[in-house]
């Protein structure tokens, strides 16, 4: 992409924000019952491509489990649980009461904590890790010198992991080399002047994508964040590159919302031509 010049002496790339994509449909249309969303990642298929963030409180949150229900990724916040209740039976209690409901969990954990917690959602036998964060990077090093290496301690876990976010080429290659199963692409933070707006970051992703399957032949997924909140939302993500979304339990779980975000979804995916979101990453896009 040409870059701009800022001034002398500096330039940088315009990006691309997803409202400013748009998906061009094909030469043919389908039939909206013929169009499947499920996503897989490591041995776990999933009716939707949404992991669905929500649970933090005890008993649950009931907007999350209903996303479980109908095929979304569960996530549970696993600090929130231990700022609340401190004890390692509390987290097991809450990965039991969601998958009493037939659901798949995932439980999330911040970077400069996963070391400390990430073995009590191991032991309360969660389905997928997610190391989670406003940035997260392969290796985070302190002049204390400590440090935090993502590819030795991911590797020596037996479920897989998702870990992010990231928004760049160099840092979503360099995490899909610790060997996790997907990559949170999407960084946004006004208040330090830091972020990139997110069909480009997910785009960048998409090309870090290919070489790391290229160089181990292991295809690594991609789980867009951002301002994700309708079904052509969603359907601009994938097209852009994206596997799945993280949202907020609500956009899935409500009986107000879900059903409009997955039947647009769908609609979209049928009128540009695809029957599944494989194919539909394939969707030519334009720039408005």
């Amino acid at each position: 992409m040409a870059e701009i010049e800022i001034g002398q002496g500096k330039s940088g790339r315009r990006g691309i924000a997803l409202a400013d994509v748009s998906i061009v449909p094909a030469r043919r249309t389908r039939d909206r019952a013929d169009v499947d969303l499920s996503w897989k990642i490591d041995a776990y298929r999933f009716a939707l491509p949404f992991i669905a963030a929500g649970i933090e409180r005890p008993l649950g949150s009931d907007d999350a489990i209903a996303a479980g229900e109908k095929g979304a990724l569960a996530l549970i916040d696993l600090e929130a649980i231990w700022a609340e209740t401190p004890d390692p039976g509390a987290v097991s209690a809450h990965i039991a009461k969601v998958k009493s409901a037939d659901v798949r969990v995932a439980v999330s954990v911040s970077a400069s904590r996963v070391e400390e917690l990430g073995p009590h959602a191991i032991a309360g036998e969660a389905d997928v890790l997610v190391i989670e964060g406003d940035v997260v990077s392969a290796e985070t090093v302190s002049s204390d010198e400590t440090t935090l290496n993502l590819k030795t301690f991911i590797r020596r876990l037996d479920i897989p992991v998702i870990v992010g976010g990231c928004a760049s080429y160099s840092a979503a290659l360099h995490l899909m080399r610790t060997g996790a199963a997907g990559v949170i692409v999407g960084v946004d933070l006004p208040e330090l002047g830091v972020g990139v707006p997110l069909a480009s970051a997910i785009g960048d992703a998409r090309s870090a994508r290919v070489r790391h399957l290229d160089e181990t032949g292991v295809y690594c997924h991609i789980i867009a964040r951002g301002p994700i909140s309708s079904g052509a939302d969603v359907a601009r993500a994938v097209a852009c590159g994206a596997d799945a979304v993280l949202v907020d339990a609500s956009v899935v779980g409500s009986a107000d919302s879900s059903d409009d975000v997955v039947d647009n979804l769908r609609v979209a995916v049928a009128t540009c031509g695809y029957t599944n979101l494989k194919a539909f990453q394939k969707a030519e896009v334009v720039v408005r």
